[in-house]
């Protein structure tokens, strides 16, 4: 059994076994010394590693963990490895016999047969016991003579102490020399991935010096280095892109300027400056823009209108005077910082502008807009550093808040109209910024002295708002719905806009003629008269070309197809087709005069009958015969004719124009009979309107005598009524000129005419005596008497009336037996225009009460409108432009 046999082994003697463990503490001491001088010298090596690298260039993160692994490796890998070999392998004393034995080969050998000795089992048959104990003592003896530490194994604790205290003494001279070096070191040694800056005595300002560097793309390049004011100062520096020879730049103002040329594509620069090392990435981008340049504008509060944002990105805007503008730019990337100057091109100065940046946007501080030009220059830098190569530069207009326009529209500038009837038109109104009201006004002037009051008004016809720039609104004006008596009129359309200091703008004036029927007639006699004279010429022209074509008759067909008389042909065909045009011109003419004596009922239906005709048959000259004449010309002198066919064809011509020319005179004589009736009915018209301003004189007179001011002194009298009885001798001197004038042009018709009724009326005018008589009650308004003045009136009235009826009696009689004696046929086409005549009247009368309830309804309309509105500031007064 193992117990048994350890029971009977023999053991060392102590003595020897006491050395030999005084042997192993030795080796174990001197080699764990080893091990741990070993790490510490590998450890102290790798911060020495690091320290002196970092002094020559920026050491990698990767590189400072290599050198710390490996340093450590000696402490963690090194030092377990060498105390194992010689701590836990030298245990035993046949181990340390081994290690003797490498020094004392024959005292090894004899320890080791003592070990050997010892283990042996005592019932081993072969072995003495006491041959064993006394080998034992003999070695003992032996080994106690001998000094054991001479058998040690070679040692390097010395070396490595020495080795480490002169690392030790690196560092703590470094430390004393550099110690913020040193600590550096120590920091970057103990945590090499750890993100801290390597010190140097040089130091680099790397506030102008990201990482990427973005410089502009396609340019050459600047790269400013600058140190910090705790840096030494090198003389030089260099620096070099990718592999490509270094450049030096001296110190300048604690700064190095090196240039590059431009790049495309990403590179890395290498600057160095005394112990300092920086790889800078360049990223060539494009320089920075702005995508966007807006306005917002805050309006003058006049004109009631919300904030609005406009683009101005092209650089020019127009803008209304006394706004704010707020000016707000928006780059293509996030900006760093911005600057913006107002111009002053006459001092050639600038300004700065406050402003804010955020992000990519930047807004300058509000502007208001006084001058008539702001220039404006923007510049800015984005977060790379990079700015804008070519300043942009802003105009904006100041725009005056001009005074609204006011027209009237689809009228011409001078129109005559019944009293009955009315006109259509437009009041259109437009402004820049904003309408707010626009109408219609309207101020009125007797041609003849009159009692009444002259009309006067104006109408509210747009209620406008900020927002409304262009308004048109059409009007139906009757002048019975605003009880308007015939007289000039001057009309236009006004606008108000909403600028405090605009007065109404005011269009251009139109006059409007508002006419009696008597006027009416005149002016439909004197339209006539001007229908008649151009056809009068037209006939003239005409007969100049029958003329030349009867010469051209003469002409034999081959004559008539040579080069010469064919180019007279043509122009013969032209002249004609001119004559056409100018006719059917008239006839239109003529169809607009009787269109417009339709509207007076008091033209008698003889003379609108001979209207209608003379109109029809000017049409029918410009469409049918003209034309065919003209052809007949054209056929002539067509090369495909025959000499025997254009002379046909000539001859054809003539006679068709021989008959214009006397259907023309017929229709001349017809029109000019027709105004002779239009003028005859005038007398009678004339002879009335007379007779209403006695009775309306009467009247007049018949109201101030109920005042107590007859027979009194002038100067004694009310100056209100003093103005009245100046109108009453101004009317009554008017009717006498009057008078004198109907007596004048009726001595002139009849001359003309040779008609007994109006040389009866001519005689009954001298007989009476009337120019003396109205002499007289001239003179009795002058003294102011008044009844005598009264009854005189009433008197000239009631002649003047009675000399209307007859002649109007004796030109119906003529007319009348004048029409008769006509055939079927031509009665039946008689009362086809006497039908479409009276359809004619009754079509205008229905116009006429038709136009005057739409001008009612309307003038109704815009009362309610006008007074479910607020009461528009009232303007101020214009200058009488009708005086």
């Amino acid at each position: 059994m193992p117990d048994q046999k350890k029971t009977h082994s023999q053991a060392l003697p102590d003595s020897l076994r006491k050395q030999l463990r005084q042997f192993r503490g030795r080796v174990w001491r001197i080699k764990v010394l080893e091990a741990v001088l070993a790490g510490l010298f590998g450890l102290l090596l790798s911060y020495i590693l690091v320290y002196a690298c970092d002094r020559l260039f920026p050491t990698p993160g990767w590189l400072r963990l290599l050198i710390l692994a490996l340093g450590v490796s000696l402490s963690a890998i090194f030092a377990p490895l060498w105390i194992n070999r010689w701590v836990f392998k030298h245990r035993r004393e046949s181990e340390l016999a081994h290690l003797i034995a490498k020094q004392y080969p024959r005292l090894g050998d004899r320890l080791l047969g003592v070990v050997e000795l010892e283990n042996q089992d005592a019932n081993d048959t072969s072995l003495s016991p006491r041959l064993r104990e006394a080998a034992m003592q003999e070695v003992a003896s032996e080994v106690k003579d001998r000094d054991l530490h001479n058998a040690l194994p070679k040692s390097w604790h010395k070396k490595w102490s020495l080795a480490v205290l002169a690392i030790a003494g690196l560092i703590l001279l470094a430390y004393t020399l550099t110690p913020k070096a040193s600590y550096n070191a120590m920091q970057r040694w103990l945590m090499p991935l750890a993100e801290i800056e390597r010190y140097t005595e040089t130091k680099i300002d790397f506030s102008n010096l990201p990482q990427p560097y973005h410089v502009a793309h396609g340019e050459p390049f600047t790269v400013e280095l600058k140190l910090t004011e705790d840096s030494n100062t090198p003389a030089q520096a260099k620096a070099r892109e990718g592999v490509k020879p270094w450049t030096f730049s001296s110190l300048n103002q604690r700064s190095y300027n090196f240039d590059f040329p431009q790049i495309l594509k990403k590179q890395e620069v290498e600057l160095r400056v005394g112990d300092a090392f920086v790889t800078l990435e360049v990223t060539p981008i494009m320089r920075p823009t702005l995508e966007e340049i807006t306005a917002k504008v805050s309006y003058p509060d006049y004109l009631q209108k919300d904030d609005e944002r406009i683009d101005i990105t092209s650089g020019q805007a127009t803008i209304v005077e006394g706004s704010e503008v707020t000016i707000i730019a928006r780059a293509n990337r996030e900006l760093q910082h911005a600057q913006a100057s107002l111009l002053d091109p006459s001092k050639n100065a600038k300004s700065r502008i406050a402003h804010q940046v955020q992000g990519s946007t930047f807004s300058l501080s509000p502007l208001t807009i006084e001058q008539d030009k702001t220039q404006l220059e923007l510049n800015w830098t984005d977060a790379f550093t990079l700015n804008n190569l070519v300043p942009t530069q802003l105009s904006i207009e100041k725009q005056v808040d001009s005074p609204p326009s006011a027209y009237l529209q689809n009228i011409a500038n001078e129109v005559y109209v019944l009293a009955d009837g009315a006109i259509e038109f437009d009041v259109i109104a437009d402004d820049d910024f904003g309408i707010k009201l626009a109408g219609l006004e309207w101020v009125g002037s007797f041609t003849k002295p009159s009692p009444h009051t002259p009309a006067r008004g104006s109408l509210d016809l747009i209620q406008g708002s900020p927002t409304l720039r262009n308004a048109s609104e059409p009007m139906i004006f009757a002048f019975k719905a605003y009880d308007i008596r015939p007289q000039k009129l001057i009309m236009r359309a006004w606008a108000q806009d909403y600028h405090k200091d605009h007065k109404r703008s005011y269009s251009a004036p139109i006059t409007v003629y508002v006419l009696t029927k008597e006027e009416h007639r005149e002016l439909i006699e004197q339209k006539t008269q001007s229908a008649i004279n151009k056809l009068e010429d037209l006939m003239r022209a005409e007969q100049d070309a029958l003329d030349e074509n009867r010469r051209l008759e003469r002409k034999d067909g081959q004559e008539l197809q040579n080069q010469e008389n064919r180019e007279k042909l043509a122009d013969q065909a032209q002249r004609e087709n001119e004559n056409a045009d100018a006719m059917d011109e008239l006839a239109k003419e003529m169809q607009d005069i009787f269109k417009e004596a339709s509207k007076n009922g008091e033209i008698d239906p003889s003379t609108m009958k001979k209207l209608a005709e003379s109109a029809l048959e000017m049409k029918q000259m410009a469409e049918q015969q003209m034309p065919d004449i003209s052809k007949k010309l054209n056929d002539a002198q067509s090369p495909e004719n025959t000499p025997e066919r254009s002379k046909q064809d000539v001859q054809e011509a003539v006679e068709k124009q021989s008959e214009l020319l006397k259907q023309m005179e017929e229709t001349i004589a017809k029109a000019n009979e027709a105004n002779k009736q239009l003028e005859a009915g005038t007398f009678v018209n004339r002879l009335r309107k007379a007779a209403s301003d006695q009775e309306e004189l009467a009247n007049s007179i018949i109201e101030i005598t109920t005042k107590e001011v007859v027979g009194g002194e002038f100067d004694d009298v009310d100056p209100r009524e003093q103005r009245s009885l100046i109108n009453f001798y101004a009317m009554q001197e008017q009717t006498s000129s009057d008078l004198r004038w109907i007596q004048e042009d009726l001595g002139h018709f009849f001359s003309r005419t040779q008609q007994q009724e109006h040389k009866d009326l001519l005689d009954k005018m001298a007989d009476s005596n009337i120019d003396a008589d109205m002499e007289r009650l001239l003179h009795n308004i002058e003294q102011n008497h008044n009844n005598i003045s009264l009854n005189q009136a009433k008197n000239h009235a009631e002649i003047l009336r009675n000399w209307a009826s007859e002649l109007q009696d004796a030109n119906a009689k003529q007319q009348g037996g004048g029409g008769g004696g006509g055939g079927g046929g031509s009665n039946s086409e008689d009362r086809d225009i006497e039908f479409m005549i009276k359809v004619l009247e009754l079509v205008q009368k229905q116009q006429n009460i038709r136009g005057t309830n739409r001008s009612l309804e309307q003038k109704r309309r815009l009362l309610d409108k006008s007074q479910s509105q607020p009461a528009p500031t009232p303007p101020a007064p214009e200058p009488n432009i009708y005086q």
